[in-house]
């Protein structure tokens, strides 16, 4: 994988060099044909010296007219406004009042296709345009032809000593290359291994060692993930696995209680269901999240769970002081965040579930409180600690949840009150 980076990387050069080279022929080419400035016309320079040399109460009296046309230039002065105060063979198509970008127009370009050379005169402008065609302008006015040869010189020194300060830089290059893809070398070889090295973050490889780094993140996490699913699967499915092999074992085939084989089963579907969503969120990318509206979503969710429970009352509470508010989500899993919890609270609790949401002090702020009977404390404690061990029951969908909010950076928060079960989703809101 490297030689063919460093195969890439002579290409590279190669071509960079190519490049310069036919650049420089064409800047020779442009230099030659466009900047020149024949033996015809006097130096811009010159002719504003001679002007001011020779003015007395206006810059354009008989003598310094006589002297631009025996050049063939013509000339104009212009008062602070813009206005043309003084004149000499203007043509007609220019005009007597300039704007401000006019002025910054015509002292980079042309003025009417005539090449200007422009000099401050007190609080104005006085303007020399030569005829058309006669001269290029560059940024900085004009080109001497007769520095032409010299420059040309100096282009070709120029580019001997680049390319050999190119080459110099190159073998440099290559061998420090060579130094810093070392340490990616041995960190590929142990990118599964319990020994790991972290790469360090910086330099002009940061965004390999970054890829490497997460990478090995990523498979951690697997790890780790894997690890409570076997753990979690092996302790939560055996009780429903027991069940259904007792009835199955029964003598009398007659009293098989089939419902209770298949809520044993649809137990251990949901368990399963569960584990591999929480494996599934410890890789999920969040470079897709989109700024999405949270109270759209919260809104969804409470409409679709009062339509499968009509007889259930969800009682809506919106805080917010933006309800423009946006957080960057995938909805789907934002959904589900809320759900989950929703759910528990119709499944395990009678009485009526309030959901709030509010955004003091630059935060979002979700809360679903019911009036149950709360969760085991031993629950809570799991869930805090990630531990999936028999939390199964209702915990799993917690645990989700808290899984959800933190993968949105988030923080998650429950515990038990007088009057049920309190959860919060707190977000912080970037402005």
């Amino acid at each position: 994988m490297f030689n063919y980076i460093i195969k890439r990387f002579k290409k590279i050069v190669i071509r960079i060099l190519a490049l310069l080279f036919f650049l420089t022929f064409l800047l020779m080419v442009f230099l030659y044909l466009n900047y020149r400035l024949g033996d015809k016309y006097p130096n811009p320079n010159d002719v504003y010296t001679y002007i001011a040399n020779n003015k007395t109460d206006t810059y354009l009296n008989e003598n310094n007219k006589n002297f631009l046309k025996e050049n063939d230039i013509w000339a104009i002065r212009l008062d602070k406004n813009g206005k043309v105060i003084e004149s000499f063979n203007k043509p007609r198509e220019v005009k007597n009042k300039f704007e401000i970008t006019d002025v910054v127009s015509f002292n980079r370009y042309y003025l009417a296709d005539y090449p200007v050379f422009t000099y401050i005169v007190g609080d104005g402008l006085i303007l020399f345009a030569y005829p058309k065609n006669s001269l290029d302008k560059l940024p900085f006015n004009y080109y001497n032809y007769q520095n032409l040869v010299f420059n040309m010189w100096l282009v070709v020194i120029f580019i001997v000593l680049f390319l050999l300060f190119v080459y110099v830089f190159y073998r440099m290059d290559i061998r420090d290359i060579l130094k810093n893809i070392a340490p990616f070398q041995k960190a590929i070889d142990g990118l599964f291994e319990d020994d790991y090295e972290k790469l360090d973050e910086s330099g002009e490889l940061r965004d390999l060692a970054l890829s490497i780094n997460k990478a090995n993140e990523k498979y951690n996490n697997l790890k780790k993930s894997q690890s409570k699913w076997i753990r979690v699967v092996s302790h939560d499915v055996r009780t429903p696995l027991a069940k259904i092999s007792w009835e199955l074992n029964k003598e009398n085939k007659n009293d098989l209680d089939t419902k209770n084989i298949q809520d044993q089963i649809l137990k251990i579907s949901n368990i399963l269901e569960g584990l591999n969503l929480t494996m599934s969120l410890a890789n999920i990318d969040k470079e897709n999240f989109e700024s999405k509206s949270p109270l759209k979503v919260i809104r969804k969710v409470i409409v679709d769970k009062l339509n499968e429970n009509p007889k259930r009352e969800i009682i809506f509470e919106n805080r917010l002081r933006d309800p423009d508010i946006k957080l960057k989500m995938d909805p789907t899993l934002f959904y589900r965040m809320v759900e989950n919890i929703i759910k528990n609270s119709l499944a395990y609790t009678e009485g009526k579930i309030d959901l709030i949401i509010s955004n003091p002090d630059n935060q979002l702020i979700i809360r679903v409180l019911d009036q149950g009977c709360g969760v085991d404390e031993d629950i809570i404690k799991r869930i805090n600690d990630e531990d999936l061990t028999n939390i199964t029951r209702h915990g799993l969908g917690i645990f989700i949840s808290k899984q959800i909010a933190e993968l949105h950076d988030g923080k998650f928060s429950i515990e038990n009150k007088d009057q049920g079960l309190d959860v919060s989703f707190i977000f912080d809101l970037i402005n």
